[in-house]
């Protein structure tokens, strides 16, 4: 099989390339010039040097490609401008399909997020693939209504007969090379004193990111998952307290635990956010409100489709997978 991942160089492209790879597919990834591509290359991955944003490097991305596996994306919650979300993340899907259908490709692997459902604020129902999907258009949801704008051309397409797709739906997606969750979890339990907005301890859904490529995978070769949407989440949703506490453990020494006013860490965060976009700072601040905002929610996430109709089943336990990360990282410190 011959396959095409995009945002090869992220986090979850990254891990489907070496899923790839090691099943002994033939595989290249969409990378952008400015991109680190040594992982790739050291894995045996082909490199097209091209974006999706830009449409004249898609055909020859798509060329001969028997699957195309969409795993790159503008990822931000509450920062950024929406020209900035839809140009990556929805126009940027709408073309890659549009390429991938004219060459012929004969499967279409979205990873889209749990983000395109409607919240319902306390609610204590998981959310499962026949949710309402409602994101809206606001400064604090961009990344979540792009994403939904994505998901609509890709049902599209399958709808018009002019591909075979699947979406997949992770909530929260942690490993090495990621730039952003993993990450900044990692920095903010690495210090000796550990601050908290209250004492919330929101439930979230994680899964290795090589256990969300494998999944990746079964999607878009299995005849049954076509047309279809599969969440990505373990059996029981894991308090993000318990996911810092891994952290904590695998980078060893200890942590004074501080409880701080939700009101406080908010205007702390609104400070920070001002602060960069006054330097009009093109990072996101490592505190946002619409961040913090989402850590005083539960997101509830039933993940039993996927195991039902594709026999996927999460291998690698948090405390396996923060011990990974932390060791990864402690070796990117040596080259």
């Amino acid at each position: 099989m011959k396959a095409l991942v995009t945002g090869g160089t992220g986090l979850l492209g990254s891990h489907i390339a070496a899923a790839l790879v090691e099943q002994g597919h033939e595989v290249r990834a969409l990378a952008r010039r400015t991109s680190d591509a040594r992982y790739l290359e050291s894995i045996g991955a082909g490199i097209v040097w091209g974006d999706v944003e830009d449409y004249e490097t898609l055909p020859q991305a798509v060329a001969g490609a028997d699957i195309v596996f969409h795993a790159a994306s503008r990822v931000a919650l509450g920062w950024g401008e929406w020209e900035d979300f839809e140009r990556t993340n929805v126009k940027g899907t709408e073309d890659l399909l549009k390429t991938s259908a004219e060459a012929g490709v004969s499967r279409f692997l979205h990873v889209s997020t749990t983000c395109v459902y409607s919240r319902l604020p306390g609610s204590a129902t998981p959310l499962v693939e026949t949710s309402p999907r409602e994101a809206s258009c606001t400064p604090d949801t961009y990344y979540h209504f792009s994403k939904l704008k994505a998901e609509e051309a890709v049902f599209g397409c399958q709808e018009q007969g002019k591909l075979n797709v699947t979406i997949i739906r992770p909530e929260t997606i942690y490993g090495p090379r990621d730039r952003y969750g993993t990450d900044r979890m990692y920095s903010h339990v690495s210090k000796r004193i550990v601050l908290w907005p209250g004492k919330s301890s929101p439930l979230r859904a994680p899964v290795y990111a090589s256990d969300v490529a494998e999944l990746a995978i079964l999607a878009a070769t299995s005849d049954q998952a076509i047309g279809q949407a599969y969440n990505v989440a373990p059996p029981q949703p894991v308090p993000y307290r318990e996911m810092a506490r891994h952290m904590i453990r695998a980078q060893g020494g200890k942590r004074v635990h501080i409880n701080l006013p939700f009101r406080l860490m908010l205007l702390a965060a609104a400070m920070m956010e001002g602060w960069a976009r006054l330097r009009r700072s093109k990072e996101m601040p490592f505190l946002t409100p619409a961040g913090l905002r989402s850590f005083s929610e539960d997101h509830l996430i039933d993940g039993s489709k996927a195991r039902t109709d594709l026999g996927w089943e999460q291998e690698v336990s948090l405390e396996e997978g923060t011990r990974r990360y932390v060791e990864w990282r402690l070796s990117q410190k040596k080259t």
